[in-house]
């Protein structure tokens, strides 16, 4: 929204609640979009997940809820001991990586399921330290069925990808990744674990963040080049008395000796030192010297 110089300059809370946030990077902008395109599609993903997670439990009925996530609170469950993280590579013109998260309990039950078992009662569960190879196993093919569907609905792909433990601290860029959580609804019981999926699989050619050239990016360094800042060169400083004040009011001249060497402030750092020359009627200011840092 765009006001004139006779509006206020300060939006009432009725206005400010209907403007459009506006992201200002072009990173926030592709998170918008990808995270509007996955909320539109959240039940074929969440189709598409059913069918293939229904390949791999057989004789399991269940039902799959799929949700986007704000990622609030994640980072500290995340943190949390028990939590077993994945990843698996993904076919995509810019190598990223596909992440799940599941916890102990849901990992024993993913297992029981995948043999053919009665969930394991949770109080052994939370007796378990380390996980099983054969957990290990079956995580990794829950990851890799779970991507496997993604690049058939979203690309017309069937790869034979893979997905390993990962075994470091999950760091994500910001407004890279979007969070999904993934519920198996069964009959007395819900398993659930968190899938983090980059922007990239919910964009288009056309979009912004891979439209984007070098020529635009130039454009858009130069544009902040010709941003003004407001800058102060310090030239004298001189104690005064109150009687010497009281002479100035009257119309008496003070001696002021300018400093040979002039600080160029930006606020409060100093950025430079330099000196001040008239040319004509027009002060110049020369820098004589770097700041270091």
């Amino acid at each position: 929204m765009i006001l004139t110089e006779t509006q206020q300059k300060l939006l009432s809370g009725d206005l400010a609640l209907a403007a459009t946030p506006y992201a200002l990077t072009r990173q926030q902008r592709s998170f918008e979009v990808a995270s509007q395109r996955c909320k539109s599609r959240l039940a074929d993903l969440s189709k598409a997940l059913q069918a293939e997670l229904g390949r791999m439990l057989t004789d399991v009925v269940f039902e799959l809820d799929l949700n986007l996530c704000s990622g609030v609170g994640l980072e500290n469950w995340l943190a949390e001991p028990g939590i077993l993280l994945l990843d698996a590579a993904l076919p995509l013109d810019k190598e990223r990586l596909c992440y799940m998260s599941i916890d102990h309990q849901a990992v024993h039950n993913m297992a029981d399921l995948c043999l053919g078992g009665q969930l394991t009662d949770k109080t052994q569960i939370q007796e378990k330290v380390e996980f099983s190879s054969s957990e290990n196993r079956i995580c990794c093919r829950l990851l890799q069925k779970q991507v496997q569907a993604l690049m058939q609905l979203l690309f017309n792909q069937h790869l034979p990808l893979t997905a390993h433990l990962y075994k470091q601290k999950l760091q994500l860029d910001a407004f890279s990744y979007l969070p999904l959580k993934v519920r198996l609804i069964l009959e007395k019981e819900a398993v659930s674990w968190f899938l983090w999926l980059p922007i990239e699989l919910l964009l288009q050619e056309n979009d912004e963040l891979f439209s984007a050239d070098s020529s635009q990016g130039e454009a858009l360094f130069v544009d902040w080049q010709q941003v003004p800042v407001r800058c102060t060169v310090e030239m004298a400083r001189k104690q005064v008395t109150v009687k010497q004040l009281q002479d100035w009011l009257q119309g008496e001249v003070l001696a002021i000796e300018l400093f040979s060497s002039m600080r160029f402030q930006l606020g409060k750092q100093v950025l430079f030192h330099g000196t001040v020359a008239e040319e004509g009627q027009v002060l110049m200011f020369q820098v004589t010297e770097k700041q270091e840092k």
